[in-house]
């Protein structure tokens, strides 16, 4: 890929409208505002919960837990094959039907209460001394359905009963920009959960950029992508849709690797490597609103991706869940390379991470009421925009 030249302000020029002023930090420190996106982002938009290559088999389930909304949602794949959502709630007296993460039911599922039972389709198939209820339509009685799509192997639910638009149109540019990606050439070779006291914008911030990295990250990544002056970062591209958003940056062609990495990669014999052709740039940031990251990596010997979610469980705490997907590995030199990169990526995040509760209290202070953003930290601004967007439609329903 050609190195493009990269001028300063060029973002504010392409998204005037988003303007160039501070952003008020309230949001990030206000209980109020926290239960406002409970009600209108969390319960109205349409959220990852995992992918079908977690439960590949007929009856297989997983549960999550969705704190922000006050619900623990059942995902399960039916006897016809079919990926459902339910809450995961018995029709009787509202026990917790499934108590555990994951598993695999013969067929049924059985609330250990009193034994009420349900098929995988979440229909009612059994009631104890069904003869004793009065008037009692198992018909009716069914697992509560919660609306399930699928898009490229990724599982969303969507709690809004009321919502219409489909899981296509409100991915938007993001699920155009990435159909057919080869996502399911790749395997998850690890998942990190972070609780972190921290709100989760302000982690997805911390995110949402690269101005930190040769600073934060000086000991690690400090010149991994192109910089201007041989000191600040520069993004490549970027791209605003409804409520999404992506940037790309070009890694640097001076940079370095170290011995070890160089070993590793030429040990690397992958046969078939996976290529991600939809990719923008060398490294690519897309933010699904309103917590949902895909990191595209295009690597020397193959591509490959992580994917953050940013689980709310308060105001001021959250999940970071991490998962790296790699190509599945035929040889012992790509295990070693893809094993060496996902510790040294770690490390880095560990650093993120320790930003993220740091900022966090400094917020919370407030001392300081807005942030300040420079033109390479737009999609921060966008995101900001969006959530306001979303949350302040309380205000004018009041």
């Amino acid at each position: 890929m050609t190195k493009t030249l990269m001028t300063d302000k060029r973002w504010a020029a392409k998204y005037p409208w988003l303007g160039t002023g501070p952003v008020a930090t309230e949001s990030c420190i206000s209980p109020d505002y926290f239960e406002r996106e409970r009600t209108l982002i969390f319960r109205r938009s349409w959220l990852n919960v995992g992918r079908v290559d977690e439960i590949p088999e007929r009856g297989q389930y997983f549960v999550r837990e969705l704190a922000v909304c006050h619900t623990s949602i059942l995902i399960m794949r039916g006897k016809d094959g079919k990926i459902r959502g339910f809450h995961n709630v018995c029709a009787h007296r509202g026990n917790r039907l499934v108590p555990h993460e994951r598993g695999q039911c013969p067929g049924k599922l059985m609330c250990n209460f009193h034994f009420w039972t349900f098929d995988t389709e979440g229909k009612l198939s059994w009631v104890p001394d069904e003869e004793n209820f009065h008037g009692l339509d198992k018909s009716k009685l069914g697992l509560t359905p919660v609306r399930t799509d699928i898009w490229e192997g990724f599982i969303f639910v969507n709690l809004d009963d009321a919502g219409t638009e489909s899981l296509e149109d409100y991915l938007d540019g993001v699920g155009k920009q990435l159909n057919g990606a080869p996502f399911g050439k790749l395997s998850r070779l690890r998942t990190f959960k972070v609780d972190e006291r921290a709100n989760w914008k302000v982690a997805i911030d911390a995110q949402n950029e690269i101005y930190h990295l040769p600073f934060q990250h000086r000991f690690t990544f400090p010149d991994a992508f192109v910089l201007k002056d041989n000191r600040y970062t520069r993004l490549f591209d970027v791209n605003l849709y409804k409520r999404h958003s992506v940037w790309s940056c070009e890694y640097n062609p001076d940079y370095k690797v170290s011995p070890l990495g160089a070993l590793l990669g030429r040990l690397d014999r992958l046969k078939d490597p996976p290529r991600f052709t939809q990719m923008i740039g060398d490294f690519d940031f897309f933010l699904v609103f309103p917590n949902m990251v895909i990191l595209l990596f295009k690597g020397a010997a193959w591509d490959f991706v992580v994917t953050y979610n940013f689980w709310p469980l308060a105001v001021d705490h959250t999940i970071w869940e991490i998962r790296y997907y790699y190509p599945p590995a035929d040889n012992a030199g790509t295990r070693l390379n893809q094993e060496y990169g996902l510790c040294r990526l770690r490390d880095t995040l560990q650093e993120d991470a320790k930003a993220h509760e740091a900022i966090h209290a400094g917020l919370r202070s407030r001392a300081k009421r807005e942030l300040q953003l420079q033109d390479d930290e737009i999609c921060i601004r966008y995101f900001h925009k969006v959530v306001d967007d979303h949350a302040g439609l309380l205000e004018a329903a009041e």
